[in-house]
């Protein structure tokens, strides 16, 4: 309803993910995207695996996080008990659009390359 062939590929699993039909959807081996909630808030989070983290990367993101405010704003920041770089935004009813909140989350992580719907 309403989404073309180019917004499918993506809106599809982020469909799924904030629904709860899925808990992740992979990106790369190693980065994925899944819904998370914090206390009663449900949220869409980026997860980078240890194993897919580059070198300086969480220091890298902080700062971005902090330099950045605004524009990062919303976006939260941690590791969590396995060592995953956990990139956090909030879903709010009728709020901001999942696909502007995923671009937001790579590109904290300076991961546009993985960023399909922004694509040229």
């Amino acid at each position: 309803m309403g989404l073309s062939d180019t917004d499918a590929p993506r809106q599809v699993p982020l469909d799924k993910l904030v629904s709860g039909d899925v808990a992740h959807h992979t990106l790369c081996p190693g980065i994925s995207l899944c819904r998370l909630s914090a206390g009663q808030k449900p949220g869409l989070a980026l997860q980078i695996a240890p194993e897919a983290l580059q070198a300086g990367q969480v220091q890298r993101v902080l700062e971005r996080r902090f330099v950045h405010a605004m524009v990062f704003d919303g976006c939260f920041v941690y590791l969590d008990a396995k060592g995953n770089l956990v990139i956090w935004h909030a879903l709010v009813p009728n709020g901001q659009p999942l696909d502007d909140i995923v671009s937001r989350l790579l590109s904290l992580a300076k991961l546009e390359a993985l960023d399909v719907q922004r694509a040229p």
